[in-house]
């Protein structure tokens, strides 16, 4: 057990980033939640404290989106001394349809929080890690971000930069011969979170398609990803198949696929 250690996570009072939590706290983490609800944060902190005994939970309401929230939580972070070991830029949201049909604020409000605030957070501790030669920052990104997705093209574009910035920043960090990870992970479609609500894609067939996950089996991969040091997670056991095929099918083949599963159903 790491006891003693800190994890952060934010947007961890619900969905993968709370199940993602779950493990962390089994293994004697302190958890440092930054979530945009306030009953969300206390429901979710009493349901793990009644599953794990003597748990620490930390949780700050921000939203994450607005210029200076990473600021913020870096200051929080730092006011209390606490020292982190795992960075996990969970917290996220999309939007569907088509470009020139969704609100632009809508849109920008995203890629502040998509983008903007995961550069920032990572900017801020990258540092403090890379001065204690230690720590794991751990990135959500998305299958979105393989190919792309007519209905989804800015969330897509969001997460294609989450998987680029990180995976060059690992490669970095081997250059710098830091002992510092930057793991990068992307999840198919999860069915049982509120991502799909949240962005107004209650019946996009995706979600019930061909490589559909569960909040249960990304917090496993990206455990399983953490422990074993890996720089690069995709989640979910049939995204894997058909991203190791999708070398070789054509990418008129793949496109057609992805039409199919943006398609929404009634």
């Amino acid at each position: 057990m790491d006891i003693g250690k800190t994890v952060l996570v934010t947007g961890g009072s619900s969905g993968i980033g709370f199940t993602i939590s779950r493990h962390f706290v089994k293994a004697g983490y302190q958890l440092l939640w930054v979530s945009l609800f306030q009953k969300e944060i206390e429901n979710a902190k009493s349901q793990l404290q009644s599953e794990v005994q003597d748990c620490k939970i930390n949780a700050l309401e921000l939203d994450l989106s607005l210029p200076d929230a990473a600021q913020k939580v870096y200051e929080w972070v730092k006011h209390n001394q606490w020292h982190i070991d795992v960075l996990i830029n969970n917290a996220g949201f999309g939007t569907y349809g088509f470009s020139t049909e969704i609100d632009v604020n809508r849109e920008l409000n995203m890629i502040d929080l998509n983008v903007i605030n995961v550069y920032k957070m990572t900017r801020f501790f990258l540092k403090d890690m890379i001065d204690h030669n230690k720590g794991t920052i751990i990135n959500i990104s998305s299958n979105t971000s393989f190919q792309p997705t007519p209905k989804l093209s800015a969330y897509g574009a969001t997460k294609s930069f989450v998987k680029h910035f990180s995976r060059s920043l690992n490669e970095e960090l081997k250059i710098l011969n830091s002992k510092v990870k930057v793991m990068c992970v992307c999840p198919s479609a999860i069915k049982d979170t509120n991502f799909r609500k949240a962005g107004k894609m209650d019946n996009l067939k995706t979600f019930s398609g061909l490589a559909t996950t569960t909040s249960e089996e990304v917090a496993k991969d990206v455990w399983n990803g953490f422990i074993k040091r890996k720089d690069f997670v995709i989640s979910g056991w049939k995204m894997r198949i058909l991203y190791r095929i999708s070398g070789v099918v054509p990418y008129r083949v793949q496109q057609f696929l992805v039409r199919k599963e943006i398609k929404e159903v009634y």
